[in-house]
């Protein structure tokens, strides 16, 4: 590593030009001995990776750095092709029967950051071009940090080698927008999301990248954050601080014009820039570029700290407009001489709102990032509640603040409130599944341990499903209003949102349904234990998630369209948005419909909950926080007909499936009842099917294999042995009649439930398809063994395989072999006495005796 950071643009070309002229070479030849010279030096081996043709022709910027081909070391490394990093032209000198143009090469790492293409070439021009221009917006915004880590923005002032002589501020904005462009989508993206043909002439975002990651950019754009001091917004409680300065950034905040304030401006786009670099873009990242992404995660996690205290102080802010709004409303002087602070909290608002998103980027697949937010401390002004930990206060008082605005579901706060749930379900998520050799997950190379729990812990104990409940009934409430205004349930011009023109109703639509998902879905990671369910479904939440799930159940008139658009699963609905008005109405649908089952199938964990939702209750009576202690009482029927049109309206949506057989597996376990109305309402075939499916997804295959099981399972319990029960009663009785004829009456009902599965095909699809996974073979072996199958599992570990394969090569099985041991295969473990070996012996002693 330490040498690759001395390999730079310069010196790589000089290399090119040199061997083409003192070797002779052709330009190519030339390209190709330079890449293996340095490879060689390096100390790494150029890789060559499977085909480009056949199905993979569609994907070819995936696999331009190897995305998911599996590399192979090359045998001679000056018989290769060369693939460039930046426009994925291909050159080849490779042997006559070689296939070259469907040979893609892998550079290793310590070479991504350069431009491997000729300099003397008009796209290798370009390409440097392209390069020499991110690194002069790098160096641009480092020139701005002071060694003591302040941000002064008047250094980029003045004239420069590119002829630009705009302020220092605006040259700021535009290297802080052109270096999140590159690092998420590369040099040559075309900004139409609509044009998806685009894509595939796009160049990768690796190489900028590895640039900005060499460069130790991450800490310039951390130092960034600091451009903005929340300390400074309010006066301190003992007023010691310094008042005139205090004074000075309180009303710059609070002034009307904050849409041209520089320093919400830079702070701003500093965030959307850091955005774009640490999530993830699966169109475009191959394996280089996630690792990347994720090795950039785990050096961000220091400035989590920062970024709370920068929530915190701008909620505060907001918090003392509003109460500076009232008495602007109140006071006729005021209005007079004054503007108003509800513009500026607006754009505060907006600045939240990218913070959020920044923090939900910045912890998705990383532990310590988790628990670094969840810990981090606010001033005590910022913190008016010393019971909740930094991380936990933001996010609750972004949600309670919300809540409190007599407009709270108005465009700003439903952005708001949708960034907030959406962090808030990635800090009560497990997400990291790196091994313990990461530095980032476990901290140090320690074992990943989630933190999961403990965070939905501490936000049940700050309030939090409170505040969720009553935005998810506000938000349902506004979703249900619309349907019942439109003729058919749905806007036909609602897609207009997604191509750049919206009417504010039809954007609202679109809005409240992404923050249904979201609200429902950080409500399904807090229900981690049955005291929080309890508090949920005396909050009200069962009526809440039964309406959530009937909006998101579609006609099937809408799930013809959106299977004809695209056949997706969850997380891949932007593609289907774009594809046309039905299929971004289906999509979002199946969003709503995702999350509605999630929530359903963690409330399923208590057993008097799922057997009302699975049969219904008469009466239902809940005690709602903003009711003041009202009585609500509503009738409740079952969910289990919504549950399975969701499983036919989404067929082909993995974790609408999952979510649903693991909802069902859930439903049976203990309760007969519920095991005999899913097997009356066909709910074995829909499980079947969607295993049958999705035969790739070890999740459906292992909740489906368990919804199985446990229907079969708990209605064969109830039904007597051998008819043991029936004889005693009879017995009894002294009626021998009736021994044969309820032993017979019991053999067919366990008849009947065993043959309603094997009749759907349950043996074949246990035994080849869910069998078939490490993660769901007990599940399946269970199953299987409940139906009456005749089954075996073989279990096996990985000492026994490697003895096996030892003694297979005569190697022996009956110990491990140590570190450096060879297999000698001339000896003979055997005592066999030569022939003149004591000849031999007697001999050689007389020689050395003489």
């Amino acid at each position: 590593m330490a040498s690759s950071a001395v390999l730079s643009q310069e010196l790589f070309d000089e290399t090119i030009l040199e061997n083409e002229d003192c070797f002779d070479l052709t330009p190519d030849d030339a390209l190709r001995e330079t890449i293996d010279q340095f490879c060689q030096q390096l100390g790494v081996d150029v890789v060559v990776i499977g085909s480009n043709s056949g199905t993979n022709a569609g994907n070819d910027d995936d696999n331009n750095n190897g995305g998911a081909s599996v590399a192979a070391p090359l045998q001679s490394p000056t018989s290769v092709a060369i693939a460039n990093n930046t426009s994925g032209r291909t050159t080849n000198n490779v042997a006559p029967d070689a296939v070259v143009e469907e040979a893609v090469v892998v550079v290793p790492a310590e070479l991504s950051h350069l431009v491997l293409s000729h300099p003397n070439s008009s796209e290798g021009q370009r390409d440097r071009e392209s390069r020499r221009e991110f690194q002069n917006c790098l160096t641009l915004l480092d020139g701005c940090v002071n060694t003591d880590g302040t941000v002064n923005v008047t250094a980029a002032d003045g004239n420069h080698a590119d002829g630009d002589a705009g302020s220092g501020s605006g040259r700021v904005l535009n290297a802080l927008v052109e270096i999140g462009r590159r690092c998420r989508f590369g040099s040559d993206f075309n900004f139409s999301e609509n044009d998806k043909s685009n894509n595939k002439n796009s160049t990768s975002p690796l190489p900028y990248l590895a640039t900005f990651q060499r460069t130790s950019s991450i800490y310039t754009l951390m130092n960034f954050l600091n451009i903005l001091d929340p300390t400074q917004l309010l006066p301190d409680d003992d007023n010691s601080g310094d008042d005139e300065t205090t004074a000075t950034n309180f009303n710059l905040l609070l002034s009307n014009d904050n849409d041209n304030n520089p320093t919400l401006q830079i702070l701003s786009a500093t965030a959307h820039t850091l955005s774009s670099i640490l999530v993830n873009n699966p169109s475009r990242d191959d394996g280089k570029c996630l690792q990347l992404r994720v090795e950039l995660r785990d050096i961000f996690v220091p400035a989590l700290g920062r970024l709370v205290c920068l929530i915190g102080g701008l909620i505060k802010t907001i918090t003392a407009s509003s109460q500076q709004q009232k008495q602007h409303d109140n006071d006729a002087a005021v209005i007079a001489e004054s503007p108003s602070p509800a513009a500026a909290a607006a754009a505060l608002i907006s600045l939240l709102c990218v913070l959020f998103q920044l923090g939900t980027n910045a912890t998705r697949g990383c532990e310590s990032a988790k628990v670094a937010w969840v810990q981090s401390t606010l001033p005590p002004k910022f913190n008016t509640s010393n019971n909740k930990r930094g991380g936990v206060a933001v996010v609750v008082s972004c949600l309670s603040l919300a809540n409190n605005d007599d407009d709270a579901f108005n465009d700003k706060n439903i952005q708001l409130l949708t960034e907030a749930c959406q962090l808030l379900a990635s800090l009560c998520r497990y997400d990291d599944f790196r091994g313990p050799s990461s530095t980032g997950g476990g901290g140090g190379g320690a074992p990943v341990t989630s933190s999961a729990h403990d965070h939905a812990m501490e936000f049940h104990r700050a309030g939090t499903a409170m505040f969720l409940i009553k935005i998810a009934r506000g938000v349902l409430s506004s979703l249900l209003d619309d349907d019942d205004d439109d003729d058919n349930g749905y806007d036909d011009s609602l897609e207009e949102e997604f191509r750049g023109t919206p009417s504010d109703n039809e954007s609202g639509k679109v809005a409240n349904e992404r923050l249904a998902a979201a609200v429902l879905t950080a409500l399904r990671v807090l229900a981690v234990n049955d005291e929080i369910i309890q508090t949920m479904v005396a909050l009200g939440v069962l009526p809440i998630v039964t309406r959530a799930l009937q909006h998101g159940v579609v006609t099937v008139a809408e799930t013809e369209s959106g299977e004809n658009a695209k056949s997706i699963g969850y997380g891949t609905s932007a593609s289907l948005q774009s594809s046309g008005t039905t299929g971004g109405h289906y999509a979002r649908k199946q969003r709503l419909a995702a999350a509605s089952l999630g929530l359903l199938r963690n409330l399923c964990g208590n057993d008097e909950i799922k057997t009302n939702l699975c049969l219904g209750s008469s009466t239902t009576t809940t005690t709602t926080a903003d009711q003041r202690g009202s009585k609500n009482s509503f009738t409740s029927s079952s969910i289990l007909p919504h549950l399975l049109r969701a499983m036919q309206s989404f067929p082909s949506t993995t974790l609408i499936q999952e979510h649903a057989c693991g909802t069902l597996a859930a439903m049976a376990l203990r309760r007969p009842a519920n095991a005999r109305a899913i097997l009356d309402a066909e709910g074995p075939r829909l499980v079947l099917l969607a295993m049958k499916r999705h035969p790739e997804n070890v999740n459906v295959q292992r909740q489906g294999a368990l919804a199985v099981r446990n229907i079969v399972s708990r209605l064969l319990r109830d039904l007597p042995e051998g008819g043991t029960t029936a004889s005693s009663s009879a017995s009894n009785n002294n009626d021998a009649t009736a021994v044969n004829g309820n032993n017979n009456d019991d053999n067919d009902e366990r008849t009947f439930i065993r043959d309603v599965f094997l009749e759907l095909g349950a043996e074949d699809t246990l035994r080849n398809i869910a069998g078939r996974h490490q993660g769901s073979v007990d599940e399946a072996y269970a199953a299987l063994r409940d139906l009456g199958c005749t089954v075996s599992l073989v279990k096996f570990n990985a000492d026994d395989l490697q003895q096996s394969q030892q003694h297979q090569q005569g190697l022996g099985g009956g110990r491990t072999m140590m570190f450096g041991e060879k297999h000698n295969s001339n000896f003979r473990p055997v005592y066999e006495e030569s022939v003149g070996l004591s000849d031999g012996v007697d001999s050689a002693i007389s020689q050395f005796g003489a």
